[in-house]
């Protein structure tokens, strides 16, 4: 008898939870449909922190996307601000315009009040322009310039990024996978650089580069993100960058390198524009260097959008197919 006693309560109890929620649901549910046709404020969805994710799909995969040339042109031609000492002052948060995935999804929210954007799905099976995406970004010319005997083993990381890429296992993506700096702190013999890593897989990524005519520190470890040294040459800011660990892809097309990197940054402030360049060299790998070059454009006055950025490795072991981002 105590048994169903107890028994009906849960039942009870149940029914009534169950009760309460249909209201709460049914409002959830009908909300978006009574603001369909109205301008709503935009907001972000699932990729709200991830400027960086985006890879660009007419080159070389990497995740820093040049911004529009008009952007480019129209931030240079703002005023060049400068410190005491006559160097350009590159303190401020920088971005390129147009990071990121193109908005092809999303819904209002419960309220009505926000359409929340977030990229295109992506099921099971990759759509035919993604796999086309995939197999341009491992051709010959959007690769560096590796040695013959280098290519085919990158190849296969690129194909296997899932599984063989260290920073879907928490690993730090490094430089200079991390790209440009999201914001930069510059103060006399030191400029600091911070990294927005919300869609990586560290927290706080950032590079401390001394400016105070030191040389390289030989009694360093090795490390994802290498010592750096800066120097002024003219109105360019030069950053030597050596002492690797050789854990880290440049991009997430499996382009691995050897602990023989080498890296020149080079940071050119013209307005509200900054010209980032980097030339990487690899004895090891490479026959040439490989530069590459992008715009950033000054913005968010008086506020920036790092984040923390958690990672747990817990997806590794219920991997279902060969995906890659």
């Amino acid at each position: 008898m105590k048994s169903r006693v107890v028994g009906s309560a849960k039942i009870a109890g149940l029914a009534l939870t169950a009760f309460c929620l249909i209201p709460a649901l049914a409002t959830a549910q009908s909300a978006p449909a009574a603001t369909q046709g109205k301008k709503v404020p935009t907001g972000y969805g699932l990729d709200k922190d991830q400027p960086f994710a985006g890879a660009d799909p007419n080159g070389t995969g990497l995740p820093w996307r040049e911004p529009p040339p008009e952007e480019v042109e129209a931030a240079r031609k703002g005023p060049t601000p400068h410190l005491a000492d006559g160097h350009p002052d590159l303190t401020g948060f920088w971005a390129p315009a147009g990071w990121g995935y193109a908005v092809s999804a999303g819904t209002d929210s419960a309220d009505g009040k926000t359409h929340y954007t977030q990229r295109r799905r992506e099921g099971p099976v990759q759509p035919p322009d993604k796999v086309a995406e995939l197999k341009h970004r491992l051709e010959g010319s959007n690769l560096p310039p590796y040695k013959p005997e280098v290519i085919e083993r990158v190849k296969y990381l690129g194909e296997h990024q899932s599984h063989e890429d260290p920073a879907f296992k928490c690993a730090p993506k490094g430089f200079p996978r991390v790209g440009p700096p999201t914001e930069i702190v510059q103060v006399p013999n030191e400029i600091v650089f911070l990294y927005d890593t919300v869609n990586s897989s560290e927290q706080n990524a950032f590079r401390v580069i001394s400016t105070d005519g030191r040389e390289h520190d030989p009694s360093l470890n090795p490390s994802f993100y290498g010592d750096s040294i800066g120097h002024w040459e003219g109105n360019t800011m030069v950053i030597d960058v050596t002492n690797f660990v050789d854990d880290t892809w440049l991009s997430q097309n499996g382009t691995i390198h050897s602990d023989a990197m080498h890296v020149v940054e080079k940071l050119t402030r013209e307005g509200f524009m900054i010209d980032w360049q980097i030339s990487i060299e690899d004895s090891k790998m490479f026959t040439r260097p490989w530069v590459i070059e992008r715009h950033l454009i000054h913005g968010l006055k008086g506020g920036h959008a790092l984040e923390e950025a958690p990672c747990v490795d817990h997806d590794y072991g219920h991997l279902v197919n060969d995906d890659r981002n």
